[in-house]
């Protein structure tokens, strides 16, 4: 009554949809758009594409408008380690699909983007957080380099041997809904390290 369809086998595992559970996963970012919120704070707002199509947009915010560092820029230095880029040129305007709300659906708009950061293979950590009472949303919780699973320390110290992915990935937890906490700001750092330190 059946034959074997190989083509129709694969077909069975999850493509498309939204990712909608803490774990490890591999893809590369769809859109990397600069945004700036009302009260100044700088950050990125990425849509992550898995490598069997799930998708999930998360932001990250960089610094306040003073120019005070907060924690999503060692989450950027992160993701830029894990590409081997040293630097991101300012945004440049580049089409993209953005959710629009009036609409209720995906559009094409020219937005200001991080080109370096776009279609490169990446893996991410990500953590579910509830944003309001039963809705979720994908969180960054660390990046890692594709094709060699090290996180950025690891590549930082030259290692060769992925050694801390597993640990992190059994310290993943979902984050439900809690009073406000402000977030604390970072100590200004040094804008240059020793570029003859940085492996690439």
């Amino acid at each position: 009554m059946y034959t074997l369809d190989p083509e129709a086998a694969r077909g069975a595992e999850p493509t498309g949809g939204r990712i909608t559970e803490k774990g490890k996963y591999v893809g590369k970012f769809l859109r990397a758009q600069h945004i700036v919120a009302d009260s100044g704070t700088k950050g990125i707002d990425f849509d992550f594409q898995t490598d069997d199509g799930r998708r999930a947009r998360f932001s990250i915010y960089t610094e306040k408008g003073d120019g005070t560092r907060i924690y999503g820029f060692k989450q950027l230095m992160a993701i830029m380690t894990c590409l081997s880029l040293r630097q991101l040129a300012d945004p440049k305007p580049i089409p993209a699909k953005v959710f629009d709300f009036d609409l209720n659906k995906e559009v094409e708009r020219v937005v200001p983007q991080f080109p370096e950061l776009l279609g490169k293979p990446i893996g991410l950590l990500l953590t579910m957080e509830e944003y309001n009472p039963g809705k979720w949303r994908p969180n960054l919780y660390a990046p890692f380099q594709a094709e060699t699973e090290l996180v950025a320390s690891e590549i930082l110290d030259r290692k060769t041997v992925p050694t801390k992915l597993p640990s992190m990935v059994q310290a993943l937890r979902d984050k439900p809904m809690r009073s406000d906490v402000p977030q604390t700001a970072e100590a200004p750092q040094p804008d240059h390290p020793a570029l003859s330190d940085i492996p690439f």
